[in-house]
């Protein structure tokens, strides 16, 4: 009895699998004569696919790949200021290199970007990939070939006003090996130099002595003297510019004075009344480009308005003269550039900028915290006084010493005190 029970159940159990393998069967013979006709399904699958045959889709590379591909860009890039162009504005890494090629740093690009884009895709690729690195070597060079040649430009034109120099840059293309460089004044030249190129650049640095002539422009502007730079490189290619005229106005010339009367009101004891009386000066100083028709008016003022404002190196020293005799001084200015500085007897260093009217120093404070010119100071008599400007330039040696002293007045202080007109006088 037992025996047949076991039999019919291992019967049972092969009837449920076999019916198991029959139905697993009929599903997937089922699945593969009737497909699933979704549409978008069927889109997926044939974009997988493709994705997955194109080893050079940037979603199927790797992260070294991916990277790879940064690289080459950055090296493209790269590649242009280093033939000669500055497309990119990146030209101030051949200064940063300094002697070292900048060509180096693009080509160095492309060598690890070519091994992790070729590590990363299929190996049958690497023909492609070599001739596409290649292109994008050439392209910036072929460039200069076609469009820069052996020309050469300028930049970075500007003063350096503490060695007092005219510094300009000259950039060339791989085929310039040196530059000459020079520098004329109203078609004379003045200066010449020559050069080797370095990372397809040469600096170069001239003394404002060498140079200069006279100041290129007017108080109003108007050119005096015409400054040009041309650069001429070993292929013979020049290439001319002119130099900023504010460049080239080193030479101080002009200046005007003007002041204004101090008063005070003095009680007479014996009479018991008050009166106003001059109790001294405040000079100001203007120092520029100015038209020769400015100058004294009465009461002590000017009639200049305006002026240029140059940058250039002198001292100024201020008198002021009665009777042919100096009867104070001020300390001298010191201008650098266009910054003034000196030492005044009440404060102590002083400064100033020649970009206005300068307020010079004196013998006391007034209750604002001014200074000024005290009467007895310099006061000797009523009579005509001379506001003399001694300007001496220190471009080079032989810069002239200019005198200005049409700057007068008469101060009848003695007769009228504090009406005196303070008239122009000579």
């Amino acid at each position: 009895m037992g025996g047949l029970l076991d039999k019919a159940n291992a019967a049972k159990d092969e009837s449920v699998i076999e019916a198991e393998v029959i139905e697993a069967e009929t599903i997937v013979e089922e699945v593969k004569a009737d497909p699933p006709k979704d549409s978008n399904s069927s889109a997926e699958i044939l974009d997988d696919s493709s994705s997955e045959g194109n080893s050079l889709s940037f979603a199927n590379i790797s992260t070294n790949g991916k990277i790879g591909y940064g690289l080459a860009l950055v090296g493209f890039i790269l590649m242009w200021p280093s033939s000669g162009f500055n497309l990119f504005g990146l030209s101030v890494l051949q200064d940063v290199l300094g002697f070292i090629p900048l060509w180096l740093v693009p080509v160095s690009l492309f060598g690890c970007s070519f091994y992790l884009i070729w590590d990363a895709v299929d190996r049958q690729k690497t023909i492609v990939l070599s001739i596409c690195t290649l292109l994008l070597i050439v392209t910036p060079v072929l460039a200069g070939i076609t469009l820069g040649g052996s020309a050469a430009g300028i930049s970075d034109l500007s003063i350096d006003e503490k060695n007092d120099k005219l510094t300009f840059l000259v950039r060339g293309s791989f085929f310039v090996s040196s530059v000459t460089a020079s520098i004329s004044a109203d078609g004379a030249e003045v200066w010449t130099e020559s050069g080797e190129m370095s990372n397809n650049l040469h600096r170069f640095e001239v003394s404002l002595s060498d140079i200069f002539v006279t100041n290129a422009q007017d108080y109003d502007s108007s050119i005096l003297t015409n400054y040009e730079l041309t650069v001429t490189t070993d292929e013979g290619e020049s290439s001319t510019i002119p130099i900023t005229p504010e460049l080239m106005n080193r030479e101080m010339n002009d200046a005007s004075v003007k002041f204004s009367t101090l008063t005070e009101i003095i009680n007479d004891d014996t009479t018991d009344e008050s009166r106003v009386v001059a109790k001294g000066i405040r000079i100001e100083l203007a120092l520029g480009l100015m038209n020769p028709s400015d100058g004294p008016m009465d009461g002590g003022g000017s009639s200049l308005t305006t002026y240029k404002t140059i940058t250039t190196d002198y001292s100024v020293d201020v008198n002021v003269m009665f009777g042919g005799n100096v009867v104070w001084s001020h300390s001298t200015i010191t201008v650098d550039g266009i910054d003034a500085t000196w030492n005044s007897q009440v404060s102590g260093a002083v400064s100033g900028q020649t970009v206005y009217w300068i307020g010079l120093s004196g013998t006391a404070e007034d209750d604002s915290g001014a200074e000024y010119l005290e009467r007895d100071q310099f006061y000797e008599d009523d009579g005509c006084y001379t506001f003399e400007v001694t300007i001496t330039n220190d471009l080079y040696s032989s810069s002239p010493t200019t005198v200005i002293d049409e700057y007068a007045w008469d101060l009848s202080w003695d007769s009228d005190e504090a009406d005196s007109e303070n008239s122009v006088c000579s």
